[in-house]
């Protein structure tokens, strides 16, 4: 029913949390590294022989970076968004989205924090595995991209975040244009 997606979801998320613990290990220095997590409203148009548009308010997924170090442009990203829908007298259905990016920020993004606070802008390289799943019946996707992005310091440890982004889905042959809008938060 659910185990092959389910399968895949936990391989992907222990292989996310693996290099994240590498490249955290490998960078580790003088100065201690952040974490951010963050969540995301996001709006998809999908372009292709049948277009597509799908706008997520509050939340459309959830992230943490791992930065390098305080100066290192490098942070690898994993983001995530499950869904599980059950009507009564119908099939439940299980969707999935999960994402790994490599954020290449134009400056270090420390300058965020400091006394006179700097907003960071970034270019994301990803790759995505998104699907559905109701009982006996799934269906699932590659894609990878690109986003362009900024990240405004609000508060102590806070910024908010934007990001335009483009991407194509392997499976149904689609090219999509993403936009995102959300908040971070920066551990010590």
């Amino acid at each position: 029913m659910l185990r092959r997606p389910l399968l895949f979801i936990f391989s992907l998320v222990g292989l996310a949390t693996t290099t994240a613990s590498v490249a955290t290990a490998q960078a580790a220095g003088s100065t201690p590294n952040r974490l951010e997590f963050g969540i995301d409203a996001g709006a998809t148009f999908g372009l292709g022989d049948v277009s597509t548009v799908q706008i997520t308010l509050p939340a459309s997924r959830f992230r943490v970076g791992f930065l390098f170090s305080d100066q290192s442009r490098w942070s690898i990203e994993p983001a995530a968004f499950l869904s599980y829908t059950k009507v009564e007298d119908s099939d439940g259905v299980f969707t999935y989205d999960l994402e790994v990016g490599a954020l290449y920020h134009l400056r270090p993004p420390a300058d965020l924090f400091l006394r006179s606070p700097a907003s960071v802008m970034y270019v994301r390289p990803f790759i995505g595995f998104t699907g559905i799943s109701a009982d006996d019946d799934t269906d699932s996707e590659f894609s990878a991209g690109a986003g362009f992005g900024i990240k405004i310091p609000w508060q102590a440890n806070t910024a908010w975040r934007l990001e335009a982004n483009g991407g194509y889905g392997f499976d149904n042959e689609a090219f999509r244009l993403g936009l995102l809008a959300g908040i971070s938060f920066f551990t010590k």
